[in-house]
């Protein structure tokens, strides 16, 4: 299928419209992104690991040749795995399983350092827009999810008091 062939976003919401079936919503990176990219990229998580002073971590971005982290993280558990099939030196599992939780910890606190610190620091304008946006679908009785560990979605939601969404608090 040719990309000029596809429908349009709005070509395909006004179809589901029409046969009345219900739209959900899937948030990934693009979303804060979208918000900003200086804080919200693998650029910016990447940025806060080379200020690490853990060589260790910079070797392994450096090694797996990557600025994921959620990819680091599944290869090193994945090598304590094999690593315990082979029956391999405990100490060197040890090692790896502390890696991993030293990045696991590396990615809470450069999201706690670089998300924004309260609802507020979003514009007015844009959590607006973003709410209209997302009432498409939570007013049809679909489902909004996100796959970030932002809080900008909730935020978005809980500041423009979102009738339909609920957040297991009340």
């Amino acid at each position: 299928m040719k990309i000029d062939s596809l429908e349009s976003y709005e070509d395909v919401i006004n179809s589901l419209r029409k046969k009345n079936r219900r739209k959900h919503l899937l948030f990934g990176n693009g979303f804060s992104i979208a918000y900003d990219a200086k804080i919200f990229s693998y650029n910016a998580l990447s940025n806060f690991i080379d200020k690490s002073p853990d060589e260790s971590l910079k070797e392994l971005f450096k090694v797996i040749n990557t600025k994921n982290f959620e990819l680091i993280m599944r290869q090193l558990e994945n090598f304590v795995q094999i690593a315990q099939v082979f029956n391999a030196d405990t100490t060197l599992i040890s090692k790896i399983q502390k890696a991993s939780q030293t990045l696991k910890d590396s990615l809470i606190d450069a999201v706690k350092a670089l998300h924004p610190e309260h609802v507020f620091e979003i514009p007015e304008e844009k959590s607006k827009s973003c709410f209209n946006f997302i009432q498409e679908y939570l007013q049809g009785d679909g489902k909004v999810f996100s796959t970030n560990y932002d809080l900008l979605l909730y935020w978005v939601l809980m500041r423009n008091q979102a009738e339909y969404a609920i957040d297991g608090f009340g």
